[in-house]
Order: structure tokens, then C-alpha cells, then sequence
């Protein structure tokens, strides 16, 4: 009798894992998206196998949709186990493929555009990127309420109105934001810093998010994060991909993430405003960030044409 109750709790605990499994799957089947999966992707380098860089995007639509606002890479040393964040400015001149010199954000103004804006970045950087993922800012602020909000020291005083977005009225002082108040925090730009103190703020914002995710008591809102984001998140990463990245960022000591966010000028051509990059910090940041090399190492010169 005793053996008989045995397996059939083996057979209800075998049945909810097979459930659950099945279940995370049908939510990444909504959040997968690879416009480029009928290309069969050329084999990489040895050298480059150890190097991951993932784009991160933050689109100004709602529904997954929207130019790209925010554009980060994130590179991933598998080797040693660093990890660095660059920033770029969202204006930067660059040259886009099959169109020309333009914005960068404007590689970007859908699902469809995800591999013309990697493409751009990859002749900008000289170095592949492998994976993308890209959430709109409607999906943002609900995952941050989903988290219960997140803690962040807010530098200084922040206020913005604008008719098209939510108004920012933010104190100085480390205090926990909920999702619209986060949203206002990474899109503040009203200071002298102007767009090159958002992206700073973003780098720092991402990782006091990674911080909240990592939490135990975050493994119990993952259902309605997963559904959250099945709404609003993209990405070409892999199921298996995501866990072994979960499993990385567990060991990941999140002070030692180094966070570069690449200078320019501001120059006006043909009456658009655009930021022409600091060709000598964009060389030192790939060099340094993407290929990972030593600091003695020298720095290769890249054919980078942007147009200015």
C-alpha cells in the first residue's frame, strides 16, 4: 500500500514538472523571435566562441514595436567570466547599411529592422553580435511593478513635462521606484549631461535590476514575469541559452561589471542633429570590451565610415 501511494506522488510531482515545462515553453514561443532564423549563422572563430555580445534595446512603442531609445551592448567573456556594458548614444551617426549615413535609431523602427540595426553595429564595432533583446517601455514599467519596483539612489532632483509622455518627478536619495517612476529615471535627459547622463543612469539602472532579479523571492513572481514579457519582451536567445546566462549571472559579481557609454560631438548636417562618435574611445572600447584584449595589446584600426 505504502509503495503504491509512493509512486503515485511520484507520478502528480512527475506530471506538474512536465506541465511547468511545457508551459515555459509556450511563453518563449511567444517571446522568440528571429527574423533571421532561415539563415543558417557561419560557424564562429575559435577565438570569438568565448565572446558573446547581446544587444539590448529599448523601443519607444508600446507592443513590441518603436524606434530604439535606448541601445546597449552587453559582452559576455566567457572565459574569465567579465562582463561589460556599452552604451550608445541613440543619435550617433552611423552608417546603415544599404541606406547610408543616418541615426542610429533609425536602423530600428520594428521587428522587421532587428537584423539591419545589428548589421549596423557590427560594421560600427567591427565585431559580430550574436543575440538581441528588446523590450518597449509600456513593458517595461509593468515588469518593474511585477518586481515590486526597484531601489535606486536618484542623484539628483529630476522633473519633466511633456504632453507625450508621463510627466518625471523624481527627489534625490535612494529610494525604490515603481514602473513609471523608473521610466522617467532612464529617460531623463534635462540636465547639462543631456543624453550622455541618461545612458549612465540607464547602465546604472540595469544593474540594480539584474540585482532584484537575482533575488530568491523573485523566483516566485517568474510566472506573471514570463507572461509580462511574453507581451513585450523579444529576443532570439534560446530557452537553454537564457538558463545558462541565469546561470552565469548567479556567479556574476555585479560591482566588478564594467559600464562604458561612448562620447561624441554634436554636429548639424543637412539641419539634422546628430553625435559624431569619439573615433579614438570607440577603437580603445572594442578593443577593450568587445575583443577583450590586454591592455598592452594594440589597437587594430577599423574602417568605421559614418559619413561626417
Amino acid at each position: 500500500m505504502r509503495k503504491k501511494k509512493v509512486s503515485f506522488i511520484v507520478v502528480i510531482f512527475a506530471a506538474l514538472v512536465l506541465s511547468a515545462v511545457f508551459w515555459v515553453g509556450s511563453v518563449w514561443q511567444r517571446i522568440y523571435y528571429n527574423p533571421a532564423a532561415a539563415e543558417e549563422p557561419a560557424p564562429l572563430p575559435a577565438k570569438e566562441k568565448s565572446i558573446l555580445n547581446v544587444l539590448i534595446l529599448g523601443l519607444d512603442g508600446d507592443g513590441g514595436r518603436g524606434r530604439a531609445d535606448t541601445v546597449m551592448i552587453v559582452s559576455i567573456n566567457q572565459n574569465t567570466g567579465q562582463l561589460a556594458v556599452i552604451s550608445v548614444p541613440r543619435d550617433a551617426r552611423v552608417n546603415i547599411p544599404g541606406r547610408g549615413p543616418g541615426k542610429l535609431n533609425h536602423a530600428m523602427t520594428g521587428k522587421g529592422e532587428i537584423t539591419l540595426m545589428k548589421q549596423t553595429l557590427e560594421q560600427l564595432f567591427g565585431e559580430p553580435v550574436h543575440h538581441y533583446i528588446s523590450t518597449d517601455f509600456g513593458g517595461f514599467a509593468n515588469i518593474i511593478d511585477l518586481l515590486g519596483g526597484v531601489t535606486i539612489d536618484v542623484e539628483k532632483r529630476m522633473v519633466h513635462t511633456s504632453v507625450n509622455r508621463p510627466p518625471i518627478d523624481l527627489y534625490p536619495g535612494l529610494q525604490r521606484l515603481d514602473g513609471r517612476q523608473a521610466l522617467g529615471y532612464v529617460r531623463y535627459r534635462g540636465d547639462a549631461a543631456g543624453d550622455f547622463g541618461r545612458m549612465q543612469r540607464q547602465q546604472q539602472f540595469l544593474k540594480a535590476v539584474a540585482a532584484e532579479v537575482l533575488q530568491v523571492q523573485s523566483l516566485f513572481k517568474l510566472p506573471r514575469l514570463l507572461e509580462e514579457a511574453a507581451r513585450h519582451v523579444r529576443t532570439d536567445l534560446s530557452l537553454p541559452q537564457v538558463l545558462e546566462f541565469g546561470r552565469f549571472a548567479v556567479n556574476l559579481d555585479l560591482a566588478a561589471v564594467e559600464a562604458v557609454t561612448l562620447q561624441g560631438r554634436g554636429v548639424t548636417i543637412g539641419g539634422v542633429s546628430y553625435v559624431a562618435l569619439d573615433e579614438a574611445q570607440l577603437e580603445e572600447t572594442v578593443r577593450r570590451y568587445l575583443r577583450w584584449e590586454k591592455e598592452d595589446a594594440p589597437a587594430p584600426k577599423q574602417n568605421r565610415e559614418a559619413g561626417t
